[in-house]
């Protein structure tokens, strides 16, 4: 009796999973204190091919959780891919200046299909991926009327 092919979680977290692809509102790299710096990511399952005991195996790997550091201590941790704005779901307001390193952590949790037999099977476990830094400098600023017509 043949084994039966069995995707392992040291073979899913193995495969070429794409990171996330982080977005930032605003998007260069300067925010205001006190303001929500708006991020979100497109949240999407990613179909890859892998071969277990010489037999092919479609495999889905689909983002279960999401994990923003902020970079200030600050980690939000949530299922929410986000939005962009402004329909935001997922922000954060710096409470003081300086700069700071935005980092997405997404978990994966993974399926995978034998030689076309139309079931998934579930992955007994999860893979991560870490999305490239996003730098951001955060500044205060004041408001200030200025009785001076408008070039």
């Amino acid at each position: 009796m043949a084994e039966p092919v069995v995707l392992t979680v040291e073979q899913f977290r193995e495969l070429p999973l794409v990171a996330s692809a982080m977005e930032v509102q605003p998007g260069h790299g300067r925010a205001l204190i006190n303001t929500d710096l708006i991020v979100f990511t497109a949240g999407e399952a990613q179909e890859l091919s892998t071969t277990v005991l010489g037999v092919p195996v479609a495999v889905r790997a689909t983002p279960a959780q999401f994990s923003w550091d902020f970079g200030d201590g600050t980690v939000l941790q949530t299922a929410d891919p986000g939005a962009a704005y402004p329909d935001h779901t997922v922000a954060h307001a710096y409470p003081s200046t300086g700069s700071f390193v935005v980092q997405l952590t997404t978990e994966w949790s993974g399926q995978f299909q034998v030689d076309g037999s139309g079931t998934w099977l579930p992955v007994g476990g999860t893979a991560t991926t870490v999305s490239p830094a996003f730098e951001v400098t955060v500044e205060s600023a004041r408001a200030r009327l200025v009785d001076e017509p408008l070039p």
